[in-house]
């Protein structure tokens, strides 16, 4: 693999925060057929292969570049609450992470559609992502109805109040 310095960093980054995302979803309740903390971590898990198809052609196609869809609803990551046995939690609400994954899923499909040969896992993180983000919009708008969010084409929309 032959990575710039600087997107390898930021890679290894996103990966580390992506893997500690999907398995750290905390108490929920209940939505049809699957928890809450079944879709984060299952949405945490679909932005790890998301990641990992976009990593396969920034390392092997030099023409691949990855493009942000705009606007773009950058979030930053929570801050870790470390406790005593020395494991550790985001210190966000179900919503919050919902949220972070649902701008991941975005991006990462937009990145992925730009690709004019499609691959085995293209086709999986595609298909799991536009599975997964109006699960993780439903988890968002639940906690915060009214907001503002960018659908999968980038439109502003607004979560139904209640």
């Amino acid at each position: 693999m032959h990575f710039v310095g600087r997107e390898k960093v930021t890679l290894s980054v996103l990966a580390l925060a992506l893997y500690c995302i999907h398995s750290l979803a905390g108490h929920a309740q209940k939505l049809p057929n699957e928890s809450v903390n079944d879709i984060l971590s299952r949405g945490g898990k679909v932005a790890g292969n998301i990641e990992m198809a976009i990593t396969e052609h920034i390392t092997e196609d030099a023409s691949f570049r990855r493009v942000k869809q705009l606007p773009e609803d950058k979030r930053d990551l929570p801050n870790p609450l470390v406790k005593r046995d020395g494991s550790f939690e985001f210190d966000w609400t179900l919503g919050q992470h919902a949220r972070y994954l649902m701008e991941a899923l975005r991006q990462g499909i937009h990145a992925l559609q730009s690709v004019e040969k499609p691959r085995g896992m293209d086709v999986i993180a595609l298909a799991g992502s536009r599975e997964y983000w109006p699960k993780l919009r439903d988890i968002s708008c639940n906690e915060n109805p009214g907001i503002r969010y960018y659908d999968l084409d980038g439109f502003e929309q607004y979560c139904p109040t209640k």
